[in-house]
């Protein structure tokens, strides 16, 4: 198990505790949980490479604050994209994969909202910073990286619905800026979130 990992796991205990705490000290609408899923990503590169889009994963915790039926939601993920990478139609495709640190942040709003039920639209900002990369099966790509922003700022909007404590989120990810200076590309994906609220 990597180091990044193990900080997850430690985040995920620690903030099991505070919730565990708010939960016998205060009424206030703070929410606190664990989220994992799946994405399916690309990463368009230029106009001499094909980019298709390929599947990762993604976990980490989020927290919430509650206001009516309004809410704010930050998470912090642990984060592995692929995308399927070719030179042309009738070569064989190989997969550029990037792994990163996430931190979305949304304001969302519950469209229906009783007891045991909620669904929910939100749209925010994503800010992510790339912790290293598989691109040596290219050697255009490889050379490319050396001049990557690892530092990125995206947007996303999406659904959801919640059961009780349990999540589902389906999100759209895109990139605002272009994560290498040689080319234009801006990395974009499809999520699937499910979480669990401790509190």
């Amino acid at each position: 198990m990597n180091m990044y990992k193990m900080l997850l796991l430690t985040a995920v205990f620690l903030l099991g505790l505070i919730s565990s705490k708010l939960n016998a000290q205060s009424s206030f609408p703070i929410h606190v949980g664990i989220k994992g899923g799946s994405n399916y990503s690309e990463l368009p590169v230029s106009e001499s490479l094909n980019s298709e889009y390929a599947f990762g994963y993604f976990g980490g915790v989020m927290a919430r604050f509650d206001y009516k039926r309004f809410y704010i939601q930050n998470e912090i993920l642990y984060s592995e994209k692929s995308s399927k990478i070719e030179k042309s139609a009738l070569s064989e495709s190989k997969n550029a994969k990037w792994r990163s640190i996430e931190m979305p942040l949304v304001i969302g709003y519950k469209v229906i909202d009783v007891s045991a039920l909620n669904v929910r639209v939100f749209a925010g900002g994503v800010y992510s910073y790339v912790l290293d990369e598989n691109f040596s099966s290219l050697n255009q790509l490889k050379d490319a990286y050396k001049k990557f922003d690892k530092f990125n700022i995206g947007y996303q909007v999406g659904a959801g619905v919640e059961v009780w404590k349990f999540t589902v989120d389906f999100t759209y990810q895109g990139g605002l800026n272009n994560v290498s200076k040689n080319f234009n590309s801006k990395p974009n994906s499809f999520n699937v979130g499910v979480g669990y609220f401790f509190l």
